[in-house]
């Protein structure tokens, strides 16, 4: 009863968060303050809220796939119902309460909570060791960024004489206090959207439950980073090297990832790599510092939001009929096209999906994609060095992102023609390979509250790319699609070869993690056990001499009182004499 109450509410507020986007389309942009608290003597806390394009855009994205995650979550999830809606709900509130915010403290405290839902959500499946080292590596990572995130508030809001959101950048601020300020700022955005140098504990995440993947790498959490910086657009343009920095950090993070994913083994960590990439490819199009830039950028978050949240749902009903999403179990479903045939609308909407991240032409990810190459070309031709970084970036990362979405789609779902043995074929990973291959028949493709939520976003990763007109540059068209092409052609080969070919510095993806280990966890684990040793070694001794020498006094004067009158009297005695004798060599 509890967890049915919750599942309607759930959903009722994700509607009534789509329904305010509704209602908020076409209004004229306004701020509003909702009374507020005072802290101390001399600081007042106001609830300031703010609606504007950039609020109904957000509002609609969130509202819209956190209502199909939690549709799609009453058919998929079966522990703890309760407790997994009620954080989702609120998963979904914190994330509207950083878009309405008109002010930095308030945007703060949705920030903030959204780091602690998803550290649960993460962890739902507590019992499994990697979800609770999943959650606590993002946990920690995202806290990490969010103290230069918190110092930037202080920085920025001290710098303008103001907290709140409209009126930064309109009063004077020195250089390099705005510098510093958006910098700082910058590391929480970097730690949040999961850009280099914080960014793997996003597939570390995986563990959690697939809607919860695909509401955050979808519409919360990670977007709220790239929402940041687009509210915050004007005060970020005045600060030229930090967009500078921005777009080193976005160029670095959209291969390193790309990258990774080319050699990932597994549906939900391709994805995972994939979100980081296209995270990076919205920040590059931010770091521009045009109009054009913020525009492609949050255009880009709007078609992602829509295939990315499909894929997650997908990669959900892989895990959901066949126990695995690593491509090592699901070939053994493709021998005789069992995963096609029986999963007909998980295969339909994944491909669209899938065709929508490679930036086929005709889908939505092919003309946000194509948006933040135009804008970057529009900088690279008048000189910009930054223009030609981005560009050449988001390029290549075009044609990566098409050989891992080729790459996936042809191994989950189709029996390469060639022998098994080839150079990293899946067959020769597979310690079952050898056994008859597995029962196929009660495979389904899950409930209508599963499917209905996958086929809404399919259409979005088509129909998206057309909600402002069609504005379609040719020659970086037909660049952007001989890319893909490349990379998509490349990845059918080793394909119909066997093949598939993984570096170990891709599989190990490039290091980074054991290097931190080196770097921070041990020398962190070290220091610690030096704490606990002082503590209990030298700081404790201590403690525990001061109590032995009480003990020890106590007994000793307990052996005084005998009881025995005559040993008083006796001691009486002694004690006059003795002072006596004092008295007189002190009088002499």
């Amino acid at each position: 009863m509890i967890a049915t109450a919750w599942r309607v509410a759930g959903v009722g507020f994700s509607l009534l968060v789509v329904l305010a986007a509704a209602l908020l389309y076409g209004v004229d942009p306004q701020q509003t303050k909702a009374g507020g608290a005072m802290i101390g003597e001399d600081f007042w806390f106001s609830y300031e809220f703010r609606t504007d394009g950039l609020t109904v855009l957000m509002l609609a994205v969130v509202g819209v796939v956190s209502a199909c995650v939690q549709i799609y979550s009453i058919g998929y999830v079966r522990e703890r119902i309760a407790s997994y809606t009620a954080l989702v709900t609120l998963f979904t509130a914190a994330m509207v309460t950083v878009v309405i915010s008109d002010n930095l403290f308030l945007l703060l405290i949705g920030w903030e909570v959204m780091g602690a839902c998803s550290y649960l959500l993460i962890g739902h499946y507590w019992e499994r060791r990697d979800a609770r080292a999943g959650a606590m590596k993002a946990f920690l990572m995202t806290r990490l960024g969010d103290v230069g995130f918190l110092f930037g508030i202080f920085v920025l809001g001290v710098g303008y004489h103001t907290f709140r959101i409209s009126e930064l950048g309109s009063g004077p601020i020195e250089p390099h206090t705005l510098t510093i300020g958006t910098i700082l700022l910058l590391v929480g955005v970097i730690g949040k959207s999961a850009q280099v140098p914080l960014q793997t504990w996003l597939p570390d995440a995986m563990p959690g439950p697939s809607p919860v993947s695909a509401l955050i790498h979808a519409a919360t959490m990670v977007a709220a980073g790239v929402f940041l910086i687009a509210r915050l657009y004007s005060v970020f343009v005045e600060a030229r090297t930090t967009l500078t920095v921005l777009a080193i950090v976005a160029c670095v993070t959209m291969l390193f990832a790309a990258s990774c994913a080319m050699a990932a083994v597994e549906v939900k960590r391709v994805l995972a790599w994939s979100t980081v990439s296209q995270l990076a490819i919205m920040f590059a199009g931010l770091s521009l510092g045009t109009h054009d830039g913020r525009r492609a950028a949050l255009f880009h978050l709007l078609t992602h939001a829509a295939f990315k949240g499909l894929l997650f749902l997908c990669a959900g009903v892989l895990l959901h009929q066949v126990g695995s999403a690593a491509f090592v179990v699901l070939r053994r479903y493709t021998r005789r096209g069992a995963s096609r045939k029986q999963l007909r609308v998980t295969f339909v909407t994944m491909t669209i999906g899938l065709a929508a991240l490679a930036g086929v032409p005709g889908f939505a990810g092919f003309f946000s994609k194509d948006s933040v190459v135009e804008a970057a070309w529009e900088q690279a031709k008048d000189g910009s060095t930054v223009g030609w970084i981005v560009l050449v970036s988001v390029c290549l990362t075009a044609a990566m992102t098409a050989f891992y979405c080729v790459r996936m789609w042809l191994w989950v779902f189709f029996r390469t023609p060639a022998l098994a043995g080839a150079v990293g074929a899946f067959e020769g990973d597979d310690p079952m390979a050898h056994l008859d291959e597995p029962d196929a028949n009660k495979l389904r493709d899950g409930s209508w509250l599963m499917l209905a939520p996958m086929v809404l976003l399919a259409i979005g990763a088509i129909g998206l790319g057309y909600t402002d007109g069609v504005h379609l540059n040719l020659p970086i068209a037909l660049i952007t699609t001989v890319l893909a092409v490349l990379g998509g052609f490349a990845a059918y080969s080793l394909w119909q070869r066997g093949a598939d070919p993984r570096p170990v510095v891709l599989e190990h993806e490039y290091g980074v993690d054991p290097a931190y280990q080196r770097l921070f966890v041990v020398p962190v684990e070290r220091l610690a056990k030096l704490a606990v040793g002082n503590d209990r070694d030298v700081i404790g001794a201590y403690v525990r001499a001061t109590g032995r020498a009480g003990v020890l006094a106590s007994q000793g004067f307990r052996k005084l009182q005998t009881g025995n009158v005559q040993t008083y009297l006796t001691a009486a005695v002694i004690g006059a004499v003795a002072l006596a004798i004092l008295a007189g060599v002190i009088g002499s």
